[in-house]
């Protein structure tokens, strides 16, 4: 990475912490079903938003000058609010494909609000290939919420 000052980099650090609370929601969905497929699918979903973290992070840091390992508030609440629906739902499987879909909306949104801002070219090369990662996770969780 070049050496960018911390004025430079803006709102990566946010899309930091919605990217560790989906690890969290989806760490927290895995326990919660029972189709061994599904856990694949959200194995698959947790590494890719972990590997898109880890290109993000360095730019988290020249923005807040630290390591960024807080959580998005809206996505916590979207994980309590899974949890209720889902002890209550007799199909938990959907309740969670559906608000974890949520939580890839929240992502893309977070990452293209980073987008729109002058970013320096290293950050905007990361930001535009954790869009294409993270629209593949959107895409494949629409489709498994479809089919489900």
């Amino acid at each position: 990475m070049t050496n960018v000052s911390t004025t430079d980099v803006k709102h990566v650090s946010d899309i930091v912490q919605v990217l560790n609370s989906g690890i969290e929601f989806y760490s927290d969905a895995k326990e919660k079903v029972d189709n061994p497929q599904l856990t694949q699918f959200f194995d698959r979903m947790i590494n890719a938003r972990k590997t898109v973290k880890q290109k993000l992070q360095p730019f988290a840091i020249a923005e807040e000058g630290k390591v960024e390992q807080g959580s998005a508030f809206t996505v916590e609440v979207r994980n309590i609010y899974t949890k209720i629906i889902g002890s209550m739902s007799s199909d938990k499987e959907h309740t969670y494909i559906s608000q974890l879909e949520e939580v890839e909306d929240k992502t893309l949104e977070e990452i293209r609000t980073a987008l729109h801002k002058k970013q320096p070219v290293d950050c905007e090369a990361a930001l535009l290939s954790a869009l294409a990662t993270m629209q593949e996770c959107h895409d494949e969780m629409r489709a498994l919420k479809r089919s489900s």
